[in-house]
């Protein structure tokens, strides 16, 4: 079980104290993400990512590297559409050590004007490798023209524009409005004295004022469309994408089972037949991503570009299919697969801290593991059949590759061809 201890000014520090545990974790998470900007500000919360390790007010960044390697601790962070994550992680005995460094360079950063102008230098070659990635580059295009009107589409890391215009004064203004008590939650799983954390925790945030600024979800409007990105990769990358389910909503459970049926282990349909029997494609999986308000569903493959139209054709063929031939055998191994996966990552830590920050941050509650457990036994086959025939609206398919791409009416073109055989029989 775990405790909620929420200050005055409205910051949640979430504890979850585990006796036999040799280790313990800290994880801060903040509601500032891509989602929450604006196209003057794109990239803003990844760049105050970078520039947390720069330094604080009383270590440097050499000091932070080296005190953390006394320890033999681990520090990182990760910067995503609604929010930004900074963890720490160590032996049980060294708790006070890394939960001041973590607090201290979350709360007081440097942000030294020359720091700013060589973290942008940095961030900058960060776009471009992305770029050159064939796999990045495809999911962050395909997010970013299927969302087009919303900003929870646009590019995390900004761009280069953006990145230019960074100054002291604007990454100042950012964590001025998001770093507030009410968008931030401190969570710590392991084996810890739960009063020194607690201490340490308030000594860096309790003097922080509540701006009742609070976590407002942004919601995105998918709209369907096709994009050929011309590059000279050895593979293309190709994203075939719907219209997603949102966290905490009925379908979100199933939507899970059915991302796992179709391409989430070696067992899937789209794996077996695409991939091991037809040899079509060197990797395919499916990715179900859920948003506060929104969310996307997709079929990624790597593969040439002389078996894109086989490849497109078969996959359009078995998810036209899926609601009408799922069976009762798929949806237990899927469960298994699910529960399975869900517990084991809950073996360490790390994985605790991470979990009960984020559903406190999105949810405000906790949420247990028996929960999750049994909201994954409890979906049925109907509601699988249900959840694939709202996402699967072949109206409303979108197409994205990378590579030594066709035309745009050429995939069109598959894609119609595909979807009235599909149709047909």
């Amino acid at each position: 079980m775990t405790e909620t201890i929420t200050l005055e000014n409205g910051l949640r520090i979430v504890l979850e104290k585990s006796k036999n545990a040799k280790t313990f974790s800290a994880v801060i998470w903040v509601a500032s993400g891509s989602g929450y900007e604006t196209p003057e500000t794109s990239g803003a919360s990844h760049f105050i990512e970078h520039m947390i390790f720069k330094g604080s007010d009383k270590r440097s960044a050499l000091d932070i590297a080296v005190e953390m390697d006394e320890i033999g601790g681990y520090l990182n962070a990760y910067t995503a559409r609604e929010a930004t994550c900074f963890y720490a992680r160590t032996l049980s005995e060294h708790m006070p050590k890394a939960l001041d460094i973590l607090c201290d360079m979350v709360r007081n950063p440097r942000l030294d004007a020359e720091d700013i102008e060589l973290e942008k230098s940095i961030i900058k070659e960060e776009i471009a490798m992305y770029e050159d990635d064939p796999e990045d580059l495809c999911t962050d295009t395909f997010y970013e023209k299927v969302w087009k009107n919303s900003m929870l589409g646009s590019n995390i890391l900004g761009t280069v524009e953006t990145v230019d215009a960074v100054t002291k004064e604007s990454l100042t203004a950012h964590m001025k409005k998001f770093y507030v008590p009410e968008r931030t939650v401190i969570s710590i799983s392991g084996n810890f004295d739960e009063k020194t954390a607690v201490e340490i925790c308030k000594s860096y945030f309790s003097d922080i004022k509540n701006t009742d600024f609070r976590l407002n979800p942004v919601s995105a409007e998918f709209c369907p469309c096709i994009i050929p990105i011309k590059k000279d990769f050895s593979q293309n990358q190709l994203i075939l994408g719907f219209e997603g389910v949102a966290a905490g909503t009925k379908m979100r459970e199933p939507a899970l089972l059915i991302s796992s049926i179709l391409g989430g282990t070696p067992s899937s349909r789209l794996f077996q037949h695409i991939r091991e029997n037809l040899g079509l494609v060197y990797s395919i999986d499916t990715s179900c991503v859920s948003y506060l308000k929104s969310g996307i569903f997709t079929v990624c493959m790597g593969l040439g570009e002389k078996s894109e139209e086989k490849a497109i054709t078969e996959t359009i063929k078995i998810i036209s299919e899926f609601a009408d031939t799922v069976t009762e055998k798929e949806l237990a191994r899927a469960k298994e697969q699910a529960v399975t996966g869900f517990v084991m990552d809950l073996e360490n830590p790390s994985s605790h801290a991470s979990r009960n920050g984020r559903n406190q941050l999105y949810y405000g509650r906790e949420i247990t593991e028996e929960e999750v457990i049994g909201n994954i036994r409890a979906v049925t086959l109907d509601e699988i059949k249900e959840t694939a025939s709202v996402i699967f609206d072949m109206s409303r398919i979108s197409l994205c590759v990378a590579g030594r791409t066709k035309t745009k009416k050429a995939y069109e073109s598959i894609i119609n061809s595909a979807i009235e055989r599909s149709n047909a029989k």
